[in-house]
């Protein structure tokens, strides 16, 4: 399904509301990422509960922009849910970049959190950890990666060794549609200018709203250092919770149909309440610090 804006450009978007919907879920995908990707989650949710996933300018059959940037994407959204949720009370969700996207709209972009009942933010980028890697081996090591994904998806090679879905645990039609999304040269170019993008965003800072975090257990870096990152990012609100999932990593979160049910299970469940003040000084990170660069994972 295609959404006309009102420029005319075009949205690649999924629409489930069904009639008995009571609630919805605004879905943000991960930078490189396809809004496929959710599929698992999606079929997790309960039948009370509707959903909106999509793909950003430039990805998927969404209409390409030479500009894009954090307003834009608030835009976006804002307008996603006007036009889809149909005032129904509304979680807003994302994985990697999608986490920190769905956080900062919530919480910069002004009255977008009337209605919103809860934040998940899955996995999600901490954009000052991120600008923390800038110019180091991680850094390098990330451009890198994008550009030569690009190269393969040019020289057609992406057909065969896809970046990611590599064990093609969904349906046929999903999987046959994320390799044709990751054999897109274009995919590579926007995810390199998100990844910039991403190192001039600012940090949050407060959330005034019931918020959960969930966490891989496996890390491509150092685990204990991503799970405090993780960790830490539930002190934005003093309503919270953290959940780490035994056994995912960064992408099985949702392409594992056991990962992503628990996903889910966190996205509809009833939103946490407010912590004690010793739980908070925990998700806070009151011990020492864990010096290390960013992970590396495409996010």
């Amino acid at each position: 399904m295609l959404h006309e804006r009102p420029d005319g450009s075009l949205i690649e978007v999924d629409i489930n509301i069904p009639p008995q919907a009571r609630r919805v879920v605004l879905l943000d995908n991960g930078m490189g990422m396809p809004h496929e990707y959710w599929d698992w989650v999606c079929g997790a949710l309960p039948a009370d509960m509707g959903y909106v996933r999509f793909n950003s300018p430039g990805y998927g059959l969404s209409t390409p922009t030479t500009q894009y940037g954090l307003e834009r994407h608030f835009a976006l959204l804002q307008e996603l849910r006007e036009t889809y949720a149909r005032g129904l009370p509304l979680v807003v969700a994302g994985h990697s970049l999608g986490g920190y996207f769905v956080a900062a709209y919530a919480s910069l972009h002004p009255g977008a959190a009337e209605g919103v009942t809860a934040v998940v933010m899955v996995d999600a980028t901490d954009v000052a950890h991120l600008r923390s890697s800038r110019r180091t081996d991680v850094d390098r090591w990330s451009q890198q990666s994008m550009f030569m994904e690009r190269v393969y998806a040019m020289a057609g090679l992406s057909a065969f060794r896809p970046a990611l879905n590599k064990n093609k645990t969904y349906r046929p039609d999903i999987n046959r549609s994320s390799t044709a999304f990751l054999a897109e040269p274009r995919t590579w170019a926007m995810a390199y200018r998100d990844y910039r993008d991403a190192m001039t965003y600012p940090a949050l800072t407060d959330l005034d709203l019931p918020l959960t975090v969930v966490t891989a257990e496996n890390n491509h870096g150092d685990n204990a250092a991503h799970h405090l990152v993780q960790a830490r990012m539930a002190s934005l609100s003093k309503r919270s919770r953290h959940r780490i999932i035994d056994g995912a990593d960064h992408e099985s979160l949702l392409c594992v149909q056991e990962h992503a049910e628990q996903v889910a299970e966190m996205i509809a469940g009833e939103p946490p309440t407010e912590r004690t003040d010793s739980e908070r000084r925990q998700s806070a990170g009151d011990r020492p610090a864990v010096k290390s660069a960013a992970d590396g994972k495409r996010s």
